[in-house]
């Protein structure tokens, strides 16, 4: 009897016993902003996180530098209290210096730890880092919060798509499509950060080449890959006025040939603000359209132009490509092939809303 109570003792004190890589939140400061610039092997981070102080949460940060990101928390850590750990990681900033080179090691860190979020939004900065952990200009709130919401808000309303760390590794390593990454300045008359556009990559690396907001917008309506709202607002200087619309709903069809590729859009929109109100009449409605159609067209353009101009595939044809027109995808490296490539577009507008009472 006294044998199976001793079995019975050890059994139950198996299941008593921790997991075995159980962390204790006491030992670690929780990071959810990280800044990397430098080149590779000569790498600075700095880390964003919250400090207990005078019975109230604060921010700090902190500063590394070291042959590779690992390393450069390893010197940070060097300065903090607790071990710096990116397992709620929500924003990783990256300096355009840096992601002009192959930095996909820099970002090596982020996948050994099975722990750590791979969904954390990715941006590129323009200028020196320290400068967006410390703005010039007075923020409502810690660049800890602030960016997380202001990427939050990138994404729904449609200025960007797909630049989680897990989407842009993703991206970066298929030859098929390309990345393009929120683009972020110092706002001069505000001296707060702002997204200014989408950085083009074209492979593994940053082209210097950016599209503006509304062109940023314009390649996810592109790309179909709209979320709740895609604003959009055009300049009718033949009429003294602007309209802005909302892109409801996208169809695209692409048709693509051997030397050639023809990408035509149907688009449902709704129109959000247009000064004359007088969308009631047929006659109105249709000049609008005629208008809104022209103006798609224009911007869908640019993006076109611009991506190009990068060897950028961001809207991916690429991948049509290579499942169904293997002749035009084995004619060498897609990138520069997609550079030549003539691409026409066209774009048919249906206004389904018109938010004016009639």
């Amino acid at each position: 009897m006294r044998i199976q109570k001793g079995i019975i003792i050890v059994i139950l004190t198996l299941f008593l016993s921790g997991c075995w890589d159980e962390t204790q939140y006491k030992d670690l400061t929780i990071v959810p902003l990280i800044g990397i610039e430098g080149e590779e092997g000569d790498i600075t981070a700095m880390f964003a996180f919250p400090t207990f102080q005078n019975g109230q949460i604060e921010y700090s940060s902190s500063q590394g530098k070291g042959i590779s990101t690992r390393a450069a928390r390893s010197d940070a850590n060097l300065q903090t209290m607790e071990a710096l750990d990116m397992a709620h990681l929500e924003v990783i900033l990256m300096s355009a210096d840096l992601a002009k080179t192959d930095f996909a090691p820099s970002l090596d860190m982020f996948f050994r730890t099975p722990r750590n979020r791979i969904t954390s939004y990715m941006a590129i900065v323009e200028g020196d880092m320290a400068t967006y952990f410390n703005p010039p200009g007075k923020m409502k709130s810690e660049v800890s919060y602030f960016y997380p919401e202001l990427l939050r808000t990138v994404v729904l309303y449609s200025y960007g798509a797909n630049f989680t760390l897990q989407d842009a590794m993703k991206t970066m390593f298929d030859p098929a499509i390309d990345l393009a990454l929120p683009y972020l300045q110092i706002n001069e008359e505000t001296g707060i950060p702002k997204v200014v556009g989408s950085a083009l990559f074209s492979k593994q690396r940053y082209t210097g080449i950016t599209l503006s907001s509304s062109e940023s917008i314009s390649s996810v309506i592109m790309a179909n890959k709209i979320n709740k709202y895609a604003r959009i607002t055009f300049e009718w200087e033949a009429k003294q006025t602007q309209i802005t619309v909302n892109v409801m709903r996208v169809k695209k069809n692409w048709k693509i040939g051997t030397d050639t590729i023809s990408a035509s859009y149907d688009l449902d929109i709704s129109v959000e603000e247009y000064a004359p109100h007088n969308l009631h009449e047929k006659k109105k409605r249709e000049e609008v359209t005629a208008f809104l159609e022209t103006s798609f067209k224009e911007h869908f353009d640019a993006v076109i132009k611009k991506s190009q101009e990068a060897e950028s595939d961001i809207l991916g044809f690429g991948r049509k490509v290579r499942a169904f027109h293997s002749g035009l995808w084995n004619q060498g490296d897609w990138q520069k092939t997609y550079a030549d490539l003539p691409i026409e577009v066209e774009v048919n507008v249906r206004m389904k809303l018109t938010n004016i009472a009639e």
